[in-house]
């Protein structure tokens, strides 16, 4: 969670940073323009990158999914964090237990939701404190396109409500402003009525909510206050007001009234008074925007919205299909950035539809991910079941005619569908990976289990594991792991986190001794290897018909 924020951060404030830079080149043209460029800054911090390139990778066929090699891929773990197979940990309870450890993104995202709860909740007090105003507020003869009524309270004249908004004027503004002052001080509120201000500030006011940590926002929503005052400004003298009145009045309002206590309420103060006054009172020409800078940013902001939709769009197949040819250093780390991305689309709410239930018969049956591992996919009535070997069932949701997901785990299945209308196969969604499994008969997954359950009994292992698994240490400890001898995803995965597994081999020390185990319930080996300072849990996979195999491990306590 908190890599995906801090990467929606730095992109939210490489936009801010390019509206600033295109607000400098504004700078002698309308407010208005300079305000809508710091408002799309706003609406990033809304609206992730992530998010339009999960919405543009719908666009992207399903076929792709079957680029994957149908083998259960395994990452090495790396310092206390373990790399699970799909579902359910079947080897949790292997060995000794480790302490619980304090949860840092545990702790972060409660901590962040208090503070979007206390920003929200003080807001909301405010609001409510200006509802009361306006429910006790006295009709004016004031012909405006919005209710305008008179208040007992001190604030300064305000547009209150983003729907049903009403101009609310203190009593006793005549007895301060002369009456070319009032039409001037009402124009202005009309003017932030016509340009939808107290929509577009609530809309920024979500951003701060949500990000209340960032200071950045905060800052933005000061550079929104003072282009749309300025904005109003500028609408004001354009319509006629002499410029001196006009001034006059805005400094008349600051002295006898309180500015509003939400900036979703626009009024009249709220900005840099010196420099509003200065430009007012200077009647500068405004230069409007030419053509050619109008399409110009327009197609900017299109392109800052099309560019995540086609990436998403278009690296679902590409990206899916390089995991298993790539093999150099860079590749991993983009293979890395593809495994992020999917990561954040299994986590995404899913949404259960309509789906008859003798619709999922057609799936029902067995599905192989790995040489001694199994999808068993069946149904209770209108319950769809999915079960792995060694774990037990996990109910399943539609969320389309050929898409299910688990709601106890982030993970999804989608079955495959060749022209002919057979399902040929499944693809497991989770961990950031796509595990395709190809449709076996009944008697090949009969015959597997029955395999297993004799390995389990006897307590032997799978040929191979153990010579795999001291070839594997021996080429750590020299600091050239055999990628070789790993699937493609496994070597991409091991390339990336070598970094991490070096120094974790380092505090281990010497390798010592090593020690098989048992067989786990989903076929894996598992094997206990000593080192000079520590102990360390190996599962590794049978191996496949290429000599490849599938392996994660942990430091023992």
């Amino acid at each position: 969670m908190i890599p995906a924020v801090l990467n929606h951060l730095w992109q939210s404030t490489l936009c801010l940073g390019g509206a600033a830079l295109a607000t400098m080149f504004l700078r002698h043209n309308g407010a208005h323009a300079r305000y809508w460029l710091w408002f799309a800054a706003s609406v990033k911090f809304i609206v992730p990158f992530a998010v339009l390139a999960t919405l543009g990778s719908q666009f992207a066929p399903r076929s792709a999914m079957r680029a994957f090699e149908p083998a259960i891929v395994m990452p090495l773990s790396v310092a206390a964090r373990q790399v699970t197979t799909p579902f359910v940990d079947s080897e949790a309870k292997l060995g000794a237990q480790v302490a619980p450890s304090l949860n840092v993104a545990e702790i972060a995202l409660a901590v962040w939701i208090s503070g979007t709860l206390v920003v929200t909740l003080y807001w909301l007090a405010r609001w409510r404190r200006l509802r009361v105003l306006v429910r006790d507020a006295q009709p004016l003869a004031i012909e405006a396109p919005v209710p305008v009524r008179s208040t007992a309270s001190s604030l300064e004249p305000g547009l209150v409500g983003i729907w049903r908004p009403v101009l609310l004027l203190p009593e006793g503004l005549t007895n301060h402003l002369s009456s070319e002052q009032m039409r001037s001080i009402v124009t202005h509120e009309l003017s932030h009525l016509h340009r939808r201000d107290n929509l577009t500030f609530a809309i920024h006011m979500l951003s701060q909510a949500v990000f209340w940590f960032y200071p950045l926002t905060w800052w933005l929503g000061k550079r929104l206050i003072a282009e749309r005052e300025r904005a109003c400004d500028e609408a004001v003298v354009a319509s006629g007001h002499d410029p001196g009145v006009y001034a006059q009045s805005i400094l008349k309002v600051c002295r006898f009234y309180v500015q509003s206590p939400l900036p979703c309420t626009a009024g009249v103060s709220g900005a840099g008074l010196k420099e509003r006054v200065e430009a007012i009172m200077s009647s500068q020409v405004i230069r409007r925007l030419p053509v050619v800078t109008k399409a110009l940013l327009l197609a900017l902001g299109t392109a800052g919205i099309a560019a995540p939709l086609a990436v998403g769009a278009f690296t679902a197949r590409p990206a899916s299909a390089q995991a298993t040819t790539s093999s150099s250093p860079a590749d991993a780390a983009s293979n890395e950035a593809v495994m992020a991305r999917l990561s954040y689309e299994q986590s995404r709410p899913q949404v259960v539809v309509p789906f008859d239930p003798n619709d999922f018969d057609r799936y029902v049956g067995y599905y192989q991910l790995g040489p001694t591992v199994f999808f068993h996919i069946f149904r209770t009535d209108d319950h769809f079941f999915a079960q792995l070997t060694g774990q037990p069932p996990i109910e399943e949701f539609p969320e389309s005619p050929v898409e299910f997901f688990a709601t106890v785990v982030a993970a999804q299945i989608s079955f495959v569908i060749d022209p002919q209308g057979q399902v040929t196969g499944l693809v497991l969604h989770q961990g950031g990976l796509l595990q395709p499994a190809d449709r076996v008969g009944d008697s090949v997954a009969t015959k597997a289990a029955a395999d297993l359950q004799q390995r389990i009994s006897s307590n032997t292992p799978s040929p191979g594991t153990e010579v795999s698994l001291r070839r594997y240490i021996d080429a750590v400890e020299n600091g050239q792991p055999n990628y070789s001898d790993m699937s493609q995803p496994l070597a991409d995965a091991a390339r990336a986190q070598w970094p991490k597994t070096r120094q974790l081999v380092q505090h281990l020390g010497e390798f010592k001794s090593l020690a098989f185990q048992r067989v786990a319930p989903n076929g894996w080996d598992v094997y206990v290897v000593t080192f000079a300072q520590g102990q360390a849990a190996f599962n590794v996979s049978p191996l496949a018909a290429d000599g490849k195999d599938g392996r994660f491990w942990r430091p023992l306590p």
